[in-house]
């Protein structure tokens, strides 16, 4: 297989959905509000949600002008066909598995015809995946995700518009930067990465490429660009 390029996601949502001024935009497990404001930045009108309360009080002083709301996924507290655009960002595999049908039901649901829904999704592989692994490896809710994009979109009414593979770059001063960074994204890993740290540190240096003295690791993505019908 060919190596995939490197490219960042908010560079290719911004390509997607330009032009961005007055578009309404939710950001489906929008965390700490970065891409909101990413996005109004560039004039987007964003509504966030996120069932984490701690989370959403950070996205408020980050994105002070967009709509938050606490919610679930699949069951989301929006009127039919209000935004032009739902996003998924590393969010649909931390949906129940039961559920992620639903959820992207329900951002069919509120996206207008014509919208878009889109879905970043990590795949289970690459050098962050398989150095994450001994922490928690998400091996099947990240296949579930996958198979969850593909019987919606044989299910209708959404359609495959594009589908694009990427590799994320990150970098890093030390292992323990890393494992600081695979924690602050689920703090109940804590625990976990003390356990697994030498498992971790071990898979950390034989994977990671160097870089004038720090270490990259490649995170695969995958993003479906799904639209609803005119």
């Amino acid at each position: 297989m060919p190596p995939r390029p490197v490219n960042d996601t908010l560079r290719m949502l911004r390509s997607i959905l330009a032009p961005l001024e007055d578009r309404r935009i939710v950001d489906i497990g929008c965390g700490r509000g970065a891409l909101l404001n990413a996005l109004a930045e560039r004039g987007a009108k964003v509504a966030g949600i996120d069932p984490d309360a701690s989370a959403l009080a950070e996205a408020r002083k980050t994105a002070p002008g967009a709509i938050l709301r606490q919610a679930s996924a699949e069951r989301l507290p929006f009127v039919d066909g209000a935004m032009h655009a739902a996003l998924f960002v590393n969010s649909l595999h931390h949906v129940a598995v039961p559920d992620m049908g639903r959820a992207l039901g329900e951002a069919a649901r509120i996206v207008a015809p014509g919208g878009s829904v889109i879905v970043v999704e990590p795949l289970p592989e690459g050098t962050f995946f398989e150095s994450m692994r001994p922490i928690e490896d998400e091996t099947s809710i990240r296949m579930a995700a996958q198979e969850a994009i593909a019987t919606a979109l044989r299910n209708g009414p959404l359609l495959l518009a594009e589908c694009h593979e990427y590799d994320r770059v990150e970098i890093y001063p030390s292992v323990s930067d890393f494992i600081d960074r695979v924690v602050a994204v689920d703090p109940a890993r804590k625990d976990r990465a003390l356990d697994a740290r030498e498992k971790v540190m071990k898979r950390f240096h034989t994977l990671a490429e160097r870089l004038k003295g720090d270490y990259l690791l490649r995170q695969p993505l995958r993003l479906h660009h799904l639209k609803l019908p005119e």
